[in-house]
């Protein structure tokens, strides 16, 4: 004998269903046994409008969790009461109408229908082993029994016949799909359930009182809709309403894994927008908000129904193609040419083009973060590129595999400890007293030459390391801080801060807690950003620094003069202090206009009401110079080089640097 199509076997179920519901249902509601005898027929007619209702507004589940009626509780209700055949009778009769109303299919139709009419025929079965169930006024403990196991029959035959048709039409076992569904469903299920004998009770006792028994399936409903208003704030964008990194990891993840037991091919796509800052600091942020609900919608246009875009952040999204490389490759191109068509937002049309990087399973990697590392490192080569798409290629990347080999072993120092954290000291230009310190990783492996931060910071950003190094490194400096503070070292710490690691988890819950173990008041610490920051996504970051600020530590802007929108985000962060950047401090004795932007940023600082800092002082004619101004705090070559934390209470007692160095 032939096997079936596992298409041709759902097919087939879905029949046998709606022929043995339809023959339950002619025989239930066309038999005069089948209604109990003097039931009320308000008390009859309100359960079955309180059965359509319910159906018509069920309670939303979480994402892919389906929903739940409310129509359970007075269906039962009306099967105790009025008997099965008024039960099937309202029971298919609102569910043919929510159905309507939700445009579902036919077959669809009459298969829901069908499912209800089984199940409160199966659970009348049950009920007819045990007198006196379904008259009220003679409820007993001894009934109970009887109610239980006809609710356990109508919920575990629901929850299986739809578990069955799920399980024969994707091809999944039953096993996988009445797992997930009993246990997600269960909890909900069983209140509902157990509401029916007190909606009995009600409707006995006056029908007046039935409304009550609603007021417990509100609040069922508004519990529903709010766990899926969170779990959607919790998974989406809130500027483009795309999944956001979360989602799309989870996404990604059950991508491959489907892909991986069918034999099958998945890429994974990073498009970012190309000269997208340029928008924002000409036009403006909420001009760039635009344009990337913009992008979102094309990209989503444009792409198949079973494939996944999402914001990672920024101008940066991401996108799953269930299909080979050269299916991802044309689908690319396909989004390149919907996103290249000029987008008119303030009346003159913008060109925006985007580069996107491609890595696909198994042959770029079989897990989420190898992909999207190669897909990161693909992007970065097509920027570069004329056709502006690019797939990972082992060969085009040349520092792949010593990058990894360094990830590897920087993972491994941050676990075992081994990353040191220097200081560098920040000074008062006019009295010479130390103030302050920044904080900077170092690194340097056992029996090898030190790594310079410039070669192990790029590849902790890359491979999403620099979050486990700067939570290592802020808990390095609190308890440091701590120490000297209890020697009476009174300083502040300077830390920088990524992108990737402000919006890591809740930073600010994490150096609250590392504050208090150390005993450090978070005022002691100065958070140090960079606009680009900021201007890259501003929407996510400004309200983790407000958080950060609320704590008690200092917001400081790094290298401030060198972005485009320095004096907006002067506006639009709770900033306390400014940092120069280095480029303008070093020129100050040579070039007259690096000493009038220092000069003239010193004055907006302090007009402002910000601490200004001066970083890269490498001579004492711009120390004079900065002290004339009255910069507020020095940092550079000229004082100290960074030292480790044995060397600062020396260089805060005015011991030459050179004797702390030796002596450390």
């Amino acid at each position: 004998m032939d096997r079936f199509h596992p298409h041709a076997l759902a097919r087939l179920y879905v029949g046998a269903m709606i022929t043995a519901g339809s023959g339950i249902f002619v025989v239930t509601v066309a038999s005069p046994s089948s209604y109990i005898a003097g039931a009320g027929v308000v008390v009859s007619l309100l359960l079955a409008a309180a059965v359509a209702i319910g159906e018509i507004a069920p309670v939303k589940m979480a994402p892919d969790h389906g929903e739940v009626a409310p129509s359970t509780t007075f269906a039962f209700a009306l099967l105790m009461t009025g008997g099965v055949g008024a039960a099937v009778l309202a029971q298919v009769i609102g569910s043919v109408i929510a159905d309507i109303r939700d445009r579902k299919p036919p077959s669809r139709m009459a298969f829901n229908a069908a499912q209800y009419a089984i199940a409160l025929w199966l659970s009348a079965r049950v009920l007819s082993a045990f007198p006196h169930v379904g008259h009220p006024a003679h409820f007993t403990a001894a009934q109970l029994p009887g109610l239980l196991l006809a609710g356990s029959v109508f919920f575990l035959f629901n929850a299986g016949v739809v578990a069955l048709a799920v399980a024969l039409h994707t091809q999944t076992t039953l096993r996988s799909q009445l797992t997930s569904g009993l246990t997600f469903h269960a909890g909900t299920e069983a209140i509902l359930l157990g509401l029916a004998p007190l909606a009995v009770l009600a409707v006995d006792y006056s029908p007046v009182v039935l409304p009550l028994v609603v007021l417990p399936l509100v609040a069922i409903n508004r519990a529903g809709r709010e766990a899926v208003l969170n779990e959607r704030l919790a998974l989406q964008d809130s500027l483009t309403g795309l999944p956001n990194r979360v989602l799309f990891r989870d996404r990604a993840t059950i991508a491959l894994a489907a892909a991986e037991r069918n034999g099958t091919s998945v890429s994974l796509m990073l498009v970012d927008l190309d000269r997208f800052k340029e928008i924002n600091d000409t036009l403006g942020h909420h001009v760039g908000d635009e344009v990337l609900r913009r992008v979102g919608e094309q990209l989503r246009d444009a792409l198949r129904e079973a494939d996944t875009v999402a914001r990672l952040g920024g101008d940066e999204f991401a996108i799953v193609v269930e299909g080979s490389a050269e299916e991802a490759l044309h689908v690319a191109a396909k989004l390149r040419e919907a996103l290249v068509q000029p987008m008119d937002l303030v009346g003159v049309p913008l060109l925006i083009d985007a580069s996107i990087g491609i890595a696909t399973a198994p042959e770029d990697g079989t897990d989420v973060e190898t992909l999207m590392q190669r897909a990161d490192v693909a992007m970065y080569q097509a920027k570069g590129s004329d056709e502006r798409v690019r797939g990972y290629a082992r060969d085009r990347d040349d520092n792949t595999l010593a990058r990894l080999a360094m990830a590897a072993k920087l993972r491994a120092a941050i676990d075992a400890r081994e990353v040191g954290v220097h200081y560098q000291p920040q000074l008062d230009p006019r009295t010479g007293r130390m103030v302050g310190v920044e904080a900077l990783a170092r690194w340097q492996p056992d029996g090898s030459d030190p790594v310079s931060p410039a070669d192990f910071i790029p590849v902790a950003e890359q491979t999403g390391l620099i979050v486990p190094l700067t939570m290592y490194v802020l808990e390095t400096v609190v308890r440091e801080l701590g120490g000297w503070r209890a020697a009476g070292i009174d300083v502040t710490a300077s830390v920088n801060l990524s992108a990737r690691a402000l919006s890591h988890g809740d930073l600010t819950a994490d150096l609250a807690v590392i504050c208090t173990r150390w005993h450090v008041p978070p005022s002691a610490l100065v958070m140090e950003i960079t606009e680009s920051l900021v201007a890259d996504d501003p929407h996510t970051m400004v309200p983790i620094i407000q958080r950060l600020a609320d704590l008690g530590t200092t917001i400081s802007i790094d290298d401030f003069g060198t972005g485009y929108s320095s004096l907006e985000y002067l506006k639009l962060l709770p900033v306390g202090e400014l940092k120069i950047d280095r480029a303008f401090v070093s020129g100050m004795s040579t070039d007259p206009r690096d000493a009038a932007i220092v000069q003239s940023t010193v004055e907006l600082g302090h007009r402002l009401g910000l601490r200004v800092v001066a970083e890269g002082v490498a001579d004492a004619t711009a120390r004079a110079q900065l002290a004339l101004v009255d910069c507020d705090v020095v940092q550079g070559f000229l004082f100290s080089q960074a030292v480790p934390a044995a060397a600062i209470p020396g260089l805060y007692a005015g011991i030459s640097p050179d004797v702390v160095r030796r002596s450390a």
